[in-house]
């Protein structure tokens, strides 16, 4: 039987933007998934954007030209999520993030769906939130930390930086820079993801790295030169890469 679960990112402004998680919502899968793997608000904006789901896994693009579908398992790509207009053409209208104006009123919503598990990422505070959804009134529902629902429940917990996150702040930052740009460059979100992902696989940290100072020096503000020396210290960090690499 399903375990259905609301996932959603809780804004600097007081709003929260969600969407639905038919299977395996309870701490120990859905949990762990999130913790461990959408530690980054990037990845979660990313993760939202595609709407309701049928299941949450490790990775949010399929890798190209393989099958990624949503009724035959001999055909899905086990680490990736499922989603329901992705991966089935729902209607977008029914299957789209929604949007509750205040976190009050996003446990009005859980408490009138049939979900038993909420997670909120704190978009401000950049931590996971966790709370199951009773039955009874919304004003039950108490957010805690999810870091420490998995702890004390011996669930394996990692908040080191991934690779996923580096890629995601790239694009966002690649984004902002110049949008126009960004799309003469790539087609959508998933090619500038594996793109970028098919140079660290092939360790072309220098062609990676003079991309992004092209960004730096030829369109970006001050908030973005900042962002863009903080994601090359990070690719330098989690490759083990020399330091002494240009920023």
């Amino acid at each position: 039987m399903s375990t259905r679960s609301k996932i959603g990112i809780l804004r600097r402004d007081g709003t929260v933007d969600h969407i639905y998680c038919h299977w395996d919502g309870y701490p120990e899968h859905n949990g762990c998934i999130l913790f461990n793997n959408y530690n980054n608000i990037n990845k979660m904006n990313e993760l939202i954007k595609n709407g309701d789901m049928s299941l949450l896994n490790e990775h949010i693009f399929p890798v190209p030209d393989k099958p990624h579908n949503f009724g035959s398992t001999e055909e899905r790509q086990d680490d990736v999520c499922i989603f329901y207009n992705r991966e089935r053409n729902e209607d977008w209208k029914y299957t789209c993030p929604k949007t509750s104006k205040t976190l009050d009123r996003f446990k009005i919503d859980c408490k009138n769906s049939d979900c038993e598990y909420a997670y909120l990422f704190d978009e401000e505070n950049n931590n996971w939130l966790f709370s199951p959804i009773p039955w009874g009134k919304y004003s039950e529902m108490d957010f805690t930390d999810l870091k420490d629902e998995l702890i004390n429940n011996n669930f394996a917990v990692d908040d080191s930086l991934k690779e996923d996150y580096i890629i995601f702040d790239s694009i966002e930052i690649m984004k902002d820079a110049d949008y126009y740009e960004f799309n003469d460059c790539y087609n959508s979100d998933s090619d500038a993801y594996f793109e970028i992902k098919n140079m660290f696989n092939k360790k072309e940290f220098d062609k990676y790295i003079d991309g992004l100072n092209s960004y730096k020096n030829e369109f970006a503000n001050d908030d973005i030169k900042d962002r863009i020396e903080n994601n090359i210290s990070d690719v330098k960090n989690y490759y083990k890469l020399n330091n002494d690499m240009e920023l």
